[in-house]
Protein backbone atom coordinates (compact mmCIF):
# COMPACT_ATOMS: atom_id res chain seq x y z
CA UNK A 1 0.00 0.00 0.00
CA UNK A 2 0.83 3.32 -0.93
CA UNK A 3 2.08 5.78 2.24
CA UNK A 4 -0.54 7.97 4.23
CA UNK A 5 -0.01 11.48 3.22
CA UNK A 6 -2.06 13.66 5.77
CA UNK A 7 -3.07 17.11 4.43
CA UNK A 8 -3.68 19.86 7.61
CA UNK A 9 -5.84 22.53 6.58
CA UNK A 10 -5.85 25.12 9.43
CA UNK A 11 -8.89 27.49 9.23
CA UNK A 12 -10.81 30.78 10.59
CA UNK A 13 -13.60 32.27 8.89
CA UNK A 14 -12.68 31.17 5.06
CA UNK A 15 -15.66 28.88 4.45
CA UNK A 16 -16.49 29.55 0.92
CA UNK A 17 -12.75 29.37 -0.19
CA UNK A 18 -12.49 26.26 2.23
CA UNK A 19 -14.48 24.48 -0.02
CA UNK A 20 -12.40 25.10 -3.15
CA UNK A 21 -9.23 23.88 -0.95
CA UNK A 22 -10.99 20.70 0.42
CA UNK A 23 -12.37 20.16 -3.42
CA UNK A 24 -8.61 20.81 -5.01
CA UNK A 25 -7.47 18.01 -2.35
CA UNK A 26 -9.70 15.05 -2.79
CA UNK A 27 -8.99 16.15 -6.80
CA UNK A 28 -5.22 13.97 -6.04
CA UNK A 29 -4.41 11.65 -8.21
CA UNK A 30 -2.71 10.24 -4.98
CA UNK A 31 -5.27 7.53 -3.71
CA UNK A 32 -3.86 7.56 0.05
CA UNK A 33 -5.09 10.64 1.51
CA UNK A 34 -6.36 11.77 5.01
CA UNK A 35 -7.45 15.36 4.75
CA UNK A 36 -7.93 17.18 8.58
CA UNK A 37 -9.53 20.69 8.67
CA UNK A 38 -8.77 21.85 12.13
CA UNK A 39 -11.56 24.90 12.44
CA UNK A 40 -9.88 27.39 14.51
CA UNK A 41 -13.00 28.70 16.11
CA UNK A 42 -14.90 30.05 13.10
CA UNK A 43 -18.10 32.04 13.36
CA UNK A 44 -19.17 32.36 9.81
CA UNK A 45 -20.32 28.99 8.44
CA UNK A 46 -17.50 27.05 8.19
CA UNK A 47 -18.83 23.88 10.56
CA UNK A 48 -22.33 23.83 8.85
CA UNK A 49 -20.15 23.54 5.63
CA UNK A 50 -17.73 21.40 7.05
CA UNK A 51 -20.93 18.70 7.27
CA UNK A 52 -21.06 17.92 3.67
CA UNK A 53 -17.43 16.22 4.09
CA UNK A 54 -18.59 14.09 7.27
CA UNK A 55 -17.06 10.86 5.25
CA UNK A 56 -14.26 12.32 3.85
CA UNK A 57 -12.35 14.71 5.91
CA UNK A 58 -11.54 14.32 9.77
CA UNK A 59 -12.73 18.13 11.70
CA UNK A 60 -10.94 19.08 14.54
CA UNK A 61 -13.06 22.04 16.04
CA UNK A 62 -10.58 24.71 19.13
CA UNK A 63 -11.35 27.70 20.17
CA UNK A 64 -9.55 30.73 18.01
CA UNK A 65 -5.71 30.34 18.88
CA UNK A 66 -4.29 31.23 15.32
CA UNK A 67 -3.34 29.41 12.59
CA UNK A 68 0.36 28.48 13.79
CA UNK A 69 -1.41 26.62 16.83
CA UNK A 70 -4.14 24.96 14.63
CA UNK A 71 -1.40 24.01 12.35
CA UNK A 72 0.06 22.07 15.59
CA UNK A 73 -2.80 20.66 16.51
CA UNK A 74 -3.49 19.09 13.15
CA UNK A 75 0.30 17.67 13.50
CA UNK A 76 -0.90 16.04 16.55
CA UNK A 77 -3.40 14.60 15.29
CA UNK A 78 -1.93 13.28 11.74
CA UNK A 79 -1.52 9.51 11.02
CA UNK A 80 0.47 9.85 7.71
CA UNK A 81 4.01 8.87 6.92
CA UNK A 82 4.14 12.26 5.30
CA UNK A 83 2.86 15.78 6.11
CA UNK A 84 1.68 18.89 4.39
CA UNK A 85 -0.25 22.26 5.12
CA UNK A 86 -2.36 24.16 2.98
CA UNK A 87 -4.21 27.47 3.94
CA UNK A 88 -7.43 27.69 3.71
CA UNK A 89 -7.76 29.76 0.60
CA UNK A 90 -4.55 28.11 -1.37
CA UNK A 91 -4.96 24.98 -3.86
CA UNK A 92 -3.13 21.80 -4.97
CA UNK A 93 -3.42 21.54 -8.55
CA UNK A 94 -4.16 17.47 -9.02
CA UNK A 95 -0.81 15.74 -9.84
CA UNK A 96 0.58 18.06 -6.62
CA UNK A 97 0.88 14.88 -3.81
CA UNK A 98 1.57 12.28 -6.61
CA UNK A 99 4.73 14.17 -8.30
CA UNK A 100 5.91 14.59 -4.76
CA UNK A 101 5.71 11.23 -3.02
CA UNK A 102 6.99 9.68 -5.96
CA UNK A 103 9.88 11.57 -5.77
CA UNK A 104 10.80 11.32 -1.49
CA UNK A 105 9.71 7.57 -2.25
CA UNK A 106 12.77 7.36 -5.19
CA UNK A 107 15.21 9.26 -3.01
CA UNK A 108 14.85 8.60 0.98
CA UNK A 109 17.74 11.21 1.43
CA UNK A 110 15.59 14.02 0.91
CA UNK A 111 13.62 14.94 3.74
CA UNK A 112 11.20 17.61 2.11
CA UNK A 113 9.81 17.59 -1.28
CA UNK A 114 8.82 21.25 -2.37
CA UNK A 115 7.49 22.35 -5.92
CA UNK A 116 7.16 25.53 -7.91
CA UNK A 117 3.60 27.10 -7.57
CA UNK A 118 1.48 30.05 -9.30
CA UNK A 119 -0.09 32.84 -7.75
CA UNK A 120 -3.83 33.44 -8.41
CA UNK A 121 -6.40 36.20 -7.24
CA UNK A 122 -9.32 36.01 -5.33
CA UNK A 123 -11.67 34.97 -8.15
CA UNK A 124 -8.78 32.31 -9.53
CA UNK A 125 -7.36 34.19 -12.19
CA UNK A 126 -3.83 33.26 -12.18
CA UNK A 127 -1.47 36.27 -11.50
CA UNK A 128 1.77 35.38 -11.55
CA UNK A 129 3.85 31.98 -11.79
CA UNK A 130 7.19 30.97 -9.63
CA UNK A 131 10.21 30.24 -11.33
CA UNK A 132 12.86 27.22 -10.78
CA UNK A 133 13.84 26.92 -7.02
CA UNK A 134 16.56 25.62 -5.24
CA UNK A 135 16.91 21.95 -3.34
CA UNK A 136 19.97 20.60 -1.81
CA UNK A 137 21.37 21.77 1.67
CA UNK A 138 19.41 24.89 1.91
CA UNK A 139 20.27 26.07 5.79
CA UNK A 140 21.98 28.88 4.12
CA UNK A 141 19.90 29.64 1.49
CA UNK A 142 16.73 29.81 3.66
CA UNK A 143 18.62 32.35 6.19
CA UNK A 144 19.05 35.17 3.60
CA UNK A 145 15.31 34.65 2.90
CA UNK A 146 12.42 32.07 2.78
CA UNK A 147 11.56 31.56 -1.14
CA UNK A 148 8.63 28.81 0.19
CA UNK A 149 5.00 28.62 -0.27
CA UNK A 150 3.29 27.51 2.83
CA UNK A 151 1.40 24.60 0.81
CA UNK A 152 4.83 23.44 -1.06
CA UNK A 153 6.93 21.45 0.87
CA UNK A 154 5.71 17.36 2.10
CA UNK A 155 7.60 16.16 4.97
CA UNK A 156 8.84 12.72 6.26
CA UNK A 157 6.43 12.87 9.86
CA UNK A 158 10.06 11.64 11.68
CA UNK A 159 11.31 15.09 10.77
CA UNK A 160 8.90 16.62 12.94
CA UNK A 161 9.86 14.62 15.77
CA UNK A 162 13.21 15.85 15.76
CA UNK A 163 12.59 19.62 15.15
CA UNK A 164 9.18 19.70 17.05
CA UNK A 165 6.09 21.74 16.66
CA UNK A 166 5.55 25.43 14.62
CA UNK A 167 6.31 28.04 17.17
CA UNK A 168 3.32 30.16 17.91
CA UNK A 169 5.30 32.88 19.22
CA UNK A 170 6.79 33.73 15.51
CA UNK A 171 4.48 35.56 12.82
CA UNK A 172 5.89 33.33 9.74
CA UNK A 173 6.36 30.34 11.66
CA UNK A 174 5.97 28.03 8.60
CA UNK A 175 9.84 30.06 7.48
CA UNK A 176 10.65 29.31 10.80
CA UNK A 177 9.92 25.81 10.41
CA UNK A 178 11.62 25.02 7.38
CA UNK A 179 15.05 26.75 8.57
CA UNK A 180 14.65 24.61 11.90
CA UNK A 181 14.05 21.40 9.54
CA UNK A 182 16.95 22.83 7.24
CA UNK A 183 19.77 23.78 10.08
CA UNK A 184 19.07 19.73 11.51
CA UNK A 185 20.74 18.93 8.40
CA UNK A 186 17.73 17.27 6.47
CA UNK A 187 18.03 17.54 2.37
CA UNK A 188 15.53 19.93 0.35
CA UNK A 189 13.91 18.44 -2.93
CA UNK A 190 11.91 20.05 -5.54
CA UNK A 191 9.77 18.96 -8.52
CA UNK A 192 10.49 21.75 -10.46
CA UNK A 193 7.05 22.18 -12.13
CA UNK A 194 3.60 24.26 -10.91
CA UNK A 195 1.86 22.06 -8.34
CA UNK A 196 -0.07 24.32 -6.18
CA UNK A 197 -1.97 28.47 -6.32
CA UNK A 198 -1.16 30.97 -3.79
CA UNK A 199 -4.42 33.20 -3.50
CA UNK A 200 -3.86 36.40 -2.58
CA UNK A 201 -6.05 38.09 -0.23
CA UNK A 202 -6.36 41.92 0.07
CA UNK A 203 -6.61 41.33 4.27
CA UNK A 204 -3.81 38.99 4.40
CA UNK A 205 -1.42 39.04 7.29
CA UNK A 206 1.34 39.66 5.01
CA UNK A 207 -0.46 43.31 4.43
CA UNK A 208 0.23 43.91 8.63
CA UNK A 209 3.77 44.82 8.01
CA UNK A 210 4.31 46.40 11.20
CA UNK A 211 3.38 43.00 13.22
CA UNK A 212 5.34 41.23 10.87
CA UNK A 213 8.54 42.82 11.68
CA UNK A 214 7.93 43.13 15.37
CA UNK A 215 7.28 39.63 15.48
CA UNK A 216 9.79 38.23 12.99
CA UNK A 217 12.55 39.76 14.28
CA UNK A 218 12.42 36.68 16.55
CA UNK A 219 12.75 34.51 13.88
CA UNK A 220 16.75 35.73 12.82
CA UNK A 221 17.29 35.84 16.60
CA UNK A 222 16.17 32.64 17.23
CA UNK A 223 18.14 31.35 14.42
CA UNK A 224 21.06 32.75 15.30
CA UNK A 225 21.05 32.83 19.12
CA UNK A 226 23.29 29.67 19.30
CA UNK A 227 26.39 30.22 17.49
CA UNK A 228 28.12 27.07 18.77
CA UNK A 229 25.67 25.27 16.69
CA UNK A 230 26.07 27.18 13.75
CA UNK A 231 28.62 26.49 10.68
CA UNK A 232 30.87 29.40 10.21
CA UNK A 233 29.61 29.53 6.75
CA UNK A 234 25.89 30.82 8.28
CA UNK A 235 27.51 32.95 10.81
CA UNK A 236 29.42 34.91 8.04
CA UNK A 237 26.16 35.46 6.21
CA UNK A 238 24.49 36.56 9.63
CA UNK A 239 24.28 40.85 8.90
CA UNK A 240 23.25 39.96 5.39
CA UNK A 241 20.37 38.29 6.53
CA UNK A 242 19.14 40.52 8.59
CA UNK A 243 19.79 42.90 6.10
CA UNK A 244 17.69 41.10 3.39
CA UNK A 245 14.86 40.80 5.94
CA UNK A 246 14.96 44.95 6.79
CA UNK A 247 14.95 45.48 2.68
CA UNK A 248 12.01 42.98 2.71
CA UNK A 249 10.37 45.19 5.35
CA UNK A 250 11.31 48.53 3.73
CA UNK A 251 9.57 47.58 0.47
CA UNK A 252 5.98 46.19 2.23
CA UNK A 253 6.09 49.22 3.97
CA UNK A 254 6.69 51.19 0.80
CA UNK A 255 3.72 49.13 -0.57
CA UNK A 256 1.06 49.26 2.32
CA UNK A 257 2.08 53.83 2.16
CA UNK A 258 4.27 53.31 5.46
CA UNK A 259 6.97 55.39 3.53
CA UNK A 260 9.15 56.59 6.65
CA UNK A 261 8.95 53.06 8.48
CA UNK A 262 9.73 52.06 4.81
CA UNK A 263 12.76 54.79 4.52
CA UNK A 264 13.75 53.27 8.40
CA UNK A 265 13.81 49.68 6.97
CA UNK A 266 16.18 49.73 4.20
CA UNK A 267 18.50 52.64 6.01
CA UNK A 268 18.98 50.00 8.21
CA UNK A 269 19.09 47.61 5.65
CA UNK A 270 22.42 49.30 4.26
CA UNK A 271 24.07 50.06 7.53
CA UNK A 272 24.11 46.35 8.02
CA UNK A 273 25.29 45.31 4.74
CA UNK A 274 26.60 47.99 2.18
CA UNK A 275 26.95 45.53 -0.70
CA UNK A 276 23.03 45.88 -1.19
CA UNK A 277 24.32 48.84 -3.35
CA UNK A 278 27.19 47.55 -4.54
CA UNK A 279 25.33 46.23 -7.54
CA UNK A 280 23.39 48.75 -8.87
CA UNK A 281 21.57 46.97 -11.68
CA UNK A 282 20.68 44.19 -8.85
CA UNK A 283 18.94 46.47 -6.50
CA UNK A 284 17.07 48.08 -9.08
CA UNK A 285 16.05 44.83 -10.72
CA UNK A 286 14.55 44.34 -6.94
CA UNK A 287 12.51 47.60 -6.79
CA UNK A 288 11.00 46.58 -10.04
CA UNK A 289 9.77 43.34 -9.44
CA UNK A 290 8.98 44.63 -6.18
CA UNK A 291 6.45 47.16 -8.03
CA UNK A 292 5.42 44.27 -10.60
CA UNK A 293 4.48 42.28 -7.24
CA UNK A 294 1.18 41.24 -7.84
CA UNK A 295 0.40 42.48 -3.93
CA UNK A 296 1.26 46.10 -5.07
CA UNK A 297 -2.18 47.88 -6.33
CA UNK A 298 -0.25 50.77 -7.93
CA UNK A 299 3.24 49.98 -9.39
CA UNK A 300 4.25 53.21 -10.74
CA UNK A 301 3.45 54.85 -7.00
CA UNK A 302 5.18 52.56 -4.93
CA UNK A 303 8.45 53.36 -7.13
CA UNK A 304 7.82 57.49 -7.00
CA UNK A 305 7.22 56.58 -2.88
CA UNK A 306 10.63 54.79 -2.61
CA UNK A 307 12.86 57.53 -4.62
CA UNK A 308 11.13 60.16 -2.76
CA UNK A 309 11.99 58.82 0.83
CA UNK A 310 15.30 57.38 0.34
CA UNK A 311 17.63 57.09 3.33
CA UNK A 312 21.02 59.33 2.58
CA UNK A 313 22.91 55.96 1.91
CA UNK A 314 20.58 55.29 -1.11
CA UNK A 315 22.48 58.65 -2.85
CA UNK A 316 23.94 56.78 -5.45
CA UNK A 317 20.86 55.41 -6.78
CA UNK A 318 18.71 58.72 -6.75
CA UNK A 319 18.49 59.39 -10.21
CA UNK A 320 17.44 56.13 -11.47
CA UNK A 321 13.92 56.74 -10.84
CA UNK A 322 12.90 57.33 -14.35
CA UNK A 323 14.71 53.93 -15.25
CA UNK A 324 12.97 51.93 -12.71
CA UNK A 325 9.80 53.14 -13.89
CA UNK A 326 10.40 52.34 -17.90
CA UNK A 327 11.40 48.48 -16.82
CA UNK A 328 7.88 48.77 -14.50
CA UNK A 329 6.42 49.62 -17.91
CA UNK A 330 7.99 46.71 -19.81
CA UNK A 331 6.48 44.42 -17.09
CA UNK A 332 2.91 45.64 -17.19
CA UNK A 333 3.43 45.56 -21.16
CA UNK A 334 4.35 42.19 -21.09
CA UNK A 335 1.32 40.94 -18.46
CA UNK A 336 -0.88 42.84 -20.82
CA UNK A 337 0.41 40.75 -23.85
CA UNK A 338 0.17 37.82 -22.14
CA UNK A 339 -4.10 38.69 -21.69
CA UNK A 340 -4.47 39.75 -25.15
CA UNK A 341 -4.77 43.16 -24.57
CA UNK A 342 -2.54 44.28 -27.05
CA UNK A 343 -3.46 47.83 -27.29
CA UNK A 344 -2.64 48.45 -23.38
CA UNK A 345 0.83 46.55 -24.54
CA UNK A 346 1.74 48.68 -26.74
CA UNK A 347 1.16 51.81 -25.27
CA UNK A 348 3.34 50.59 -22.27
CA UNK A 349 6.19 50.00 -24.51
CA UNK A 350 6.17 53.36 -26.06
CA UNK A 351 6.02 54.56 -22.51
CA UNK A 352 8.79 52.80 -21.42
CA UNK A 353 11.19 53.48 -24.74
CA UNK A 354 10.30 57.15 -23.97
CA UNK A 355 11.10 57.25 -20.39
CA UNK A 356 14.51 55.09 -21.05
CA UNK A 357 15.71 55.54 -24.58
CA UNK A 358 18.60 52.54 -24.62
CA UNK A 359 15.56 49.43 -23.69
CA UNK A 360 16.84 46.67 -26.15
CA UNK A 361 18.71 44.89 -23.40
CA UNK A 362 16.40 45.28 -20.22
CA UNK A 363 13.46 44.58 -22.94
CA UNK A 364 15.04 41.11 -23.90
CA UNK A 365 15.87 40.09 -20.65
CA UNK A 366 12.46 40.61 -19.06
CA UNK A 367 10.60 39.08 -22.09
CA UNK A 368 12.52 35.64 -21.80
CA UNK A 369 12.23 35.61 -17.99
CA UNK A 370 8.33 36.57 -18.23
CA UNK A 371 7.97 33.92 -20.67
CA UNK A 372 9.02 31.35 -18.72
CA UNK A 373 6.69 32.19 -16.11
CA UNK A 374 3.55 31.77 -18.07
CA UNK A 375 1.38 28.74 -18.61
CA UNK A 376 1.44 30.22 -22.27
CA UNK A 377 4.09 28.18 -24.48
CA UNK A 378 7.07 30.41 -24.50
CA UNK A 379 8.26 30.70 -27.74
CA UNK A 380 4.44 31.11 -28.62
CA UNK A 381 4.45 34.68 -26.05
CA UNK A 382 7.34 35.68 -27.92
CA UNK A 383 5.73 35.90 -31.20
CA UNK A 384 2.51 37.64 -29.71
CA UNK A 385 5.37 40.57 -27.84
CA UNK A 386 6.93 40.92 -30.75
CA UNK A 387 3.99 41.34 -33.21
CA UNK A 388 2.39 43.52 -31.59
CA UNK A 389 5.07 45.89 -30.70
CA UNK A 390 4.12 49.64 -31.09
CA UNK A 391 5.68 51.25 -34.44
CA UNK A 392 8.24 53.23 -32.38
CA UNK A 393 9.77 50.32 -31.43
CA UNK A 394 10.08 48.22 -34.36
CA UNK A 395 13.89 47.70 -34.23
CA UNK A 396 12.98 45.60 -30.96
CA UNK A 397 11.96 42.41 -33.93
CA UNK A 398 15.33 42.01 -34.93
CA UNK A 399 15.22 39.87 -31.90
CA UNK A 400 13.34 37.86 -32.77
CA UNK A 401 16.27 34.93 -33.40
CA UNK A 402 17.84 35.72 -29.94
CA UNK A 403 14.73 35.48 -28.13
CA UNK A 404 12.92 32.30 -29.40
CA UNK A 405 16.85 30.94 -28.82
CA UNK A 406 16.93 31.82 -25.36
CA UNK A 407 12.88 30.61 -24.17
CA UNK A 408 14.01 27.60 -25.95
CA UNK A 409 17.02 26.99 -23.66
CA UNK A 410 15.07 27.70 -20.90
CA UNK A 411 12.40 25.29 -21.71
CA UNK A 412 15.07 23.01 -22.42
CA UNK A 413 16.86 23.39 -19.07
CA UNK A 414 13.56 23.22 -17.41
CA UNK A 415 12.53 19.73 -19.43
CA UNK A 416 15.73 17.90 -18.88
CA UNK A 417 15.55 18.48 -14.87
CA UNK A 418 11.85 17.52 -14.69
CA UNK A 419 13.13 14.28 -16.66
CA UNK A 420 12.13 15.33 -19.81
CA UNK A 421 15.49 14.13 -21.40
CA UNK A 422 13.93 13.78 -24.82
CA UNK A 423 12.32 16.51 -25.33
CA UNK A 424 15.10 18.67 -23.37
CA UNK A 425 17.25 17.84 -26.36
CA UNK A 426 15.15 18.82 -29.27
CA UNK A 427 14.10 22.00 -27.50
CA UNK A 428 18.34 22.32 -27.45
CA UNK A 429 18.34 21.20 -31.14
CA UNK A 430 15.67 23.84 -32.29
CA UNK A 431 17.42 26.33 -30.30
CA UNK A 432 20.77 25.91 -31.76
CA UNK A 433 18.63 26.44 -34.99
CA UNK A 434 17.77 29.86 -34.20
CA UNK A 435 21.16 30.63 -32.45
CA UNK A 436 24.19 28.74 -33.28
CA UNK A 437 26.29 30.19 -31.02
CA UNK A 438 24.71 27.99 -28.33
CA UNK A 439 27.25 25.41 -29.63
CA UNK A 440 30.24 27.28 -27.68
CA UNK A 441 28.26 26.65 -24.48
CA UNK A 442 29.54 23.82 -22.65
CA UNK A 443 26.46 23.70 -20.65
CA UNK A 444 23.96 23.92 -23.30
CA UNK A 445 26.33 20.70 -24.94
CA UNK A 446 26.68 19.03 -21.44
CA UNK A 447 22.45 18.55 -21.60
CA UNK A 448 22.25 17.70 -24.98
CA UNK A 449 25.21 15.16 -24.94
CA UNK A 450 23.51 13.55 -21.90
CA UNK A 451 19.56 13.21 -23.73
CA UNK A 452 20.86 11.99 -27.10
CA UNK A 453 20.35 8.63 -26.02
CA UNK A 454 16.93 9.58 -24.88
CA UNK A 455 16.21 10.73 -28.66
CA UNK A 456 17.75 7.86 -30.32
CA UNK A 457 15.75 5.19 -28.09
CA UNK A 458 12.95 8.05 -28.40
CA UNK A 459 12.10 8.04 -24.89
CA UNK A 460 12.85 9.82 -21.85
Amino acid sequence: MKPLVSVIIPTYNRWSYLQMTIDSVLAQTYPHIEIIVVNDGSTDQTAEMLLEYSNRVRVISQTNQGGTAARNTGLSKARGTYITFLDHDDLMLPNKLERQIALLEQYPEIAVAHCRWQYIGVQGNILDRIGPLPEGNLFQTLVLGCFLWSGAPVIRRDCFNHVGNFDTSIWSSDWDMWLRLAKAGYKFGCVQEILGSYRIMPDSTMSDVTRTEAMDIRLLDKTFASSQEIPQSILAVKDEAYANWRFWLSRRYYATNSPQDGERNLGEAFRLYPEILANRNDFLEVLCNEALDVRVNDPFAFVEMVFSHLPPAAKPIQDECKFVLSQVHIGLALRAYASDNFEIGRNHIYKAFALYADQTEHFAKRCVAYAMRLSLKPTDFVKTVLDHLPPETASLKTLRSRLMSDVTIASAFEDYFAGQHRRAGRQIVSAIVWQPSWLKNKGVLSVLAKSLPAILLNRD
